[in-house]
């Protein structure tokens, strides 16, 4: 139903004229605000690259968690941070493994998102 280039794309296209262009053309009072648009920028293409796919792989993890289907991500992340708060995955605990690697999966989401450069080196 879109034309190419999608926002992603038209997102990347933009950061080059920024960076490439207008950047080095700025006022050097100008330049911090230059590059805070241009991190923004590269955020919101790459959460546009990556569509809904995190989104739907966290809820995946959290409804096998708690074998609920029927719930959205934002309900199933409250029920989560209530459940550590009041210690049910504290260590021994039967589910504790499977909370770890979620938390960590959506770390690694986020992360690859607002800032890919920190994931460079690390192992899964």
């Amino acid at each position: 139903m879109r034309d190419r280039p999608i926002a992603h794309e038209l997102l990347e296209a933009a950061q080059e004229v920024l960076s490439d262009k207008l950047l080095p053309a700025l006022p050097q009072e100008l330049t911090y605000s230059a590059l805070m648009v241009l991190n923004a920028m590269g955020i919101a293409a790459r959460q546009a690259a990556a569509g809904d796919a995190p989104l739907e792989a966290a809820r995946s993890r959290l409804s096998a968690l708690y074998g609920d289907d029927a719930s959205a991500l934002p309900v199933l992340e409250r029920r989560l941070a209530a459940d550590i708060r009041a210690g049910r995955f504290d260590p021994g605990a039967a589910d504790r493994a499977a909370v770890f690697s979620h938390l960590w999966a959506t770390t690694r989401a986020k992360a690859a998102e607002s800032s890919p450069k920190a994931l460079r080196g690390r192992q899964e």
